[in-house]
Parts: structure tokens; sequence; C-alpha cells
């Protein structure tokens, strides 16, 4: 039998194969799948860590209309008060209702300085000490109500030991210079 010609060698080795890969056998590449979960989940880490820095962190009640400023601070994560035509709602609970008694006279709301005092009560407890940090309080209000109930509020943040206070306003767009 004669040597086979350069024309019967890709019958032997197969079709597209090369000698390398024909003497090599069937060996096929494999994914390695825990490298690639790794690699995921540090993508979503890191995406979620950057989602949560550039991202809207206050969420505003739907009852609410907020004023509008040109303001450049950005607001952080705290106590929240909202004040709205019916209620004062702290961190999601009602409690105080809005009547006329209320609106006729000043100083401290004594139910709602009962609350906070409660709130950093369970703060103290919580973390052993209050730092100048958990004295601060967000307060939302909305456009319509009046400045003696707003007036009350900041007052009895101030007696419950919420030494700053921020008022939530909307951003406004293209604002004086």
């Amino acid at each position: 039998m004669s040597a086979p010609t350069k024309r019967h060698v890709p019958l032997l080795l197969g079709y597209n194969k090369t000698k390398a890969v024909a003497r090599s056998g069937d060996k096929k590449a494999r994914l390695n799948l825990t490298s690639m979960i790794d690699m995921f989940t540090i993508l979503v880490v890191f995406l979620l860590k950057s989602y949560s820095a550039e991202g809207q962190l206050v969420t505003v009640s739907e009852a609410l209309t907020l004023p509008k400023a040109t303001s450049e601070q950005k607001v952080e994560m705290k106590l929240e008060i909202v004040i709205n035509r019916e209620a004062v709602v702290v961190d999601g609970d009602p409690v105080v209702q809005v009547n006329q008694q209320l609106l006729a006279t000043g100083g401290p709301i004594p139910s709602l300085v009962t609350r906070l005092n409660d709130h950093m009560e369970y703060t103290r407890q919580m973390k052993g000490t209050i730092t100048e940090d958990e004295q601060k309080i967000n307060i939302q209000g909305d456009v319509a109500i009046p400045a003696i109930l707003v007036q009350r509020v900041m007052a009895s943040c101030s007696e419950a030991g919420y030494s700053l206070q921020n008022l939530e306003v909307i951003k406004e767009e293209g604002g004086r210079s």
C-alpha cells in the first residue's frame, strides 16, 4: 500500500481538524462556573453600591406638595416627620391630628415631644450613646400648611433634643444664580 497523498490527509484527520487537535483526542473546553459567578456577584454589588450613592434617598409622601427651592445640600437618611393637612406623622405613624385648637396656640406639641423622646431613648439604648448625627431630623411639610404648625413641630423637635432640623424641599431647576 502506498502512503497517502496530501489530498487524502484532511479525510484521515477529520473535517477542519489540524494535526495537533487530531493527536490530542476529543478534549472539549469547559467553563469554570465558580469564577463566573464570583465575577458577576462583584459586578452586581458594585452597581448596587454606585446606584444607592446616586439615587434619591427620600421618599416624598403622596399627600404632600413640597416647596421648591434652590438647594445644593443633599438630604441624609434620618428620622422623618411629615406634616400634612390632616396629621403630623413620625416615621410613618400618625402622632397628632391637625385641628383648629392645634393651630390656635404656640409652643411645643406634648404628644410629639413624647414620641420624639421615646425615639431618642430607643436610639440611646441600641447604640449606647447619642452622637451629633443621631440628633438630626428631617421635616417634610406641604406648601399649604400654616407656618404656626411648622413652628410648633420645630419647637417640639428642639425640646426633644434634636438640635439640627432639615426642612426638605424639591430642588428647583434653573433657579437664581
